[in-house]
């Protein structure tokens, strides 16, 4: 058996990548399961923060407490290591504790991947910074698309999840318009090409 790519992914990828799945609404698409065609396709890595970010999830907003819950029932296929001794602070520039160690991680391990919800924000040009290996970010939207091209997820239920996401979650519609242009619509190159078939 081939080896899995290695990726990191922080607390609000996870929780993204298992919300449609919990979403009970007509809007949500059905039928495909992205985070668990995340943990088939990588051999996904979390520092010890993001669990217990994820318990920390509960409250009124009933979706947002049923996506970390999924989450954290198939945190057994997490890698999930402990690496708040590895330094003393968080990195600079509005990054917090878990998403410094979330960088931390990728760094250490070399990962094929990072993946973080931050692309909405100024911090994703901070992550990119921050990062040994600059290929390495991915935003959600992003590893979503590679795993269509790799035919992990059904290039249909991507289209349907961008669509989805973008009115949800308010993604910018320029960036999963070119997404879909670039990776969804054409032949294009596919980014994860390290996931084996």
């Amino acid at each position: 058996m081939d080896e899995q790519p290695v990726c990191v992914v922080d607390t609000n990828a996870l929780v993204n990548l298992a919300t449609p799945v919990v979403d009970r609404r007509p809007v949500a698409p059905t039928g495909e399961d992205p985070l668990r065609a995340l943990l088939r396709a990588y051999d996904v890595h979390v520092p010890a923060s993001v669990p217990r970010e994820l318990a920390t999830m509960t409250g009124d907003d009933k979706l947002l407490s049923a996506a970390a819950s999924l989450v954290l029932q198939v945190s057994h296929r997490l890698n999930v290591e402990d690496v708040r001794d590895q330094f003393d602070e968080s990195l600079e520039n509005g990054l917090d504790r878990v998403e410094s160690e979330c960088i931390w991680l990728a760094n250490d391990r070399s990962a094929d991947c990072f993946v973080t919800d931050e692309f909405n924000t100024s911090n994703y040009l901070f992550v990119d910074v921050m990062l040994n290996e600059r290929n390495s970010l991915f935003t959600t939207p992003h590893i979503l698309c590679s795993l269509a091209n790799n035919e992990i997820l059904s290039t249909e239920y991507v289209d349907m999840l961008l669509t989805y996401f973008t009115e949800s979650k308010h993604w910018d519609e320029q960036y999963t318009a070119l997404l879909r242009s670039h990776h969804l619509h054409d032949s294009y190159w596919s980014l994860g090409s390290r996931i084996r078939e």
